[in-house]
């Protein structure tokens, strides 16, 4: 079954590439035995981020509501405006714990390649005057650094400088790192980062898909005693998935299938959902919310199971 590349981070420069033929089924990967590590958390791309699903006539741009009580880790995007920022902080952690994307505080992207932000300093201040203005615990935050840099040209050396400063003012609190997956280049954990992960779309289940398990086994081989994986859970429905045979309803089952799979490992702490809202990438693109109601019963009842145990 093909499997498309796609994005997990909110932003215009997101794209998606083609479909990829995939391989024949093959057993689940051998999960690493780590009894330490288990599926704690779990949440959704872009919920606080200034994104207006295209799917529905409300101008609503932040859907913390809609996933509280089931989710644990969303991603929320600074604004560059401290006081916004601020409340934003102080909102979205009455419902989770924040997954702060801060990748344009460091790069500017808005060219469609990524490059040091001119304004770096100034807008890094930012953020640590607004966390310190919300009264939030460090440790509640975890610093999504950096979405896909080997598929967007940018080196992991060059993004060491900017996870020691973060490491340097929160040392309690973790940093993110999802990449793309890719046939032709192996991953790489970057030791400065606590979580790991990447995306790949299209798959009915990926445990099956022997390049998606073999990527993650790659990865998963590196892992220092502080690390662990994050699963990007397919929760869009695109042409590409009709493509690939899949139906909206069937999502439902995808759904599933990446809990499983996220369940038989010891080495990933998070499950990572792309994504509740739609038209993050694309105005083709459907998310969750935008999907029939089993999908999102199905994810309801994925969250409320980690978030229960």
């Amino acid at each position: 079954m093909p499997f498309a590349l796609a994005l997990a981070a909110c932003g215009p420069d997101d794209g998606a590439a083609g479909p990829t033929p995939s391989a024949s089924p093959s057993p689940t990967s051998s999960p690493t035995q780590n009894p330490a590590i288990s599926v704690t958390q779990f949440g959704f791309a872009a919920i606080a981020c200034d994104h207006d699903d295209p799917f529905d006539a409300d101008p609503k741009t932040d859907f913390s509501d809609e996933v509280a009580g089931f989710s644990n880790f969303n991603q929320v995007c600074p604004t560059g405006d401290v006081a916004l920022d601020r409340d934003r902080l102080v909102t979205t952690a009455q419902f989770y714990d924040p997954l702060y994307y801060i990748d344009p505080v460091f790069f500017d992207t808005a060219t469609g390649s990524a490059r040091p932000q001119a304004e770096a300093n100034t807008l890094w201040q930012g953020v640590r005057q607004a966390i310190a203005d919300s009264q939030i615990d460090p440790a509640r935050i975890t610093f999504y650094l950096f979405d896909e840099p080997t598929l967007r040209g940018v080196a992991l050396g060059d993004l060491a400088p900017f996870a020691n400063q973060i490491k340097q003012a929160y040392p309690d609190s973790k940093i993110l790192l999802i990449e793309a997956f890719s046939d032709t280049t192996p991953p790489v954990v970057p030791e400065f980062v606590d979580l790991w992960g990447f995306n790949a779309y299209t798959i009915r289940d990926p445990a099956a898909e022997p390049r998606y398990t073999g990527y993650l086994d790659q990865a998963a081989a590196q892992l220092r005693s502080n690390q662990a994986l994050v699963l990007v859970g397919d929760g869009i429905h695109t042409p590409f998935h009709a493509n690939a045979g899949l139906s909206q309803a069937d999502m439902a089952e995808v759904a599933r299938n990446y809990f499983a799979l996220a369940e038989s490992r010891r080495d990933v702490a998070a499950l990572l959902v792309y994504t509740w809202a739609g038209g993050i990438d694309n105005n083709q693109e459907r998310g969750v919310r935008d999907l029939p109601v089993e999908v999102q019963d199905q994810w309801r009842a994925i969250g409320t199971e980690i978030l229960t145990r």
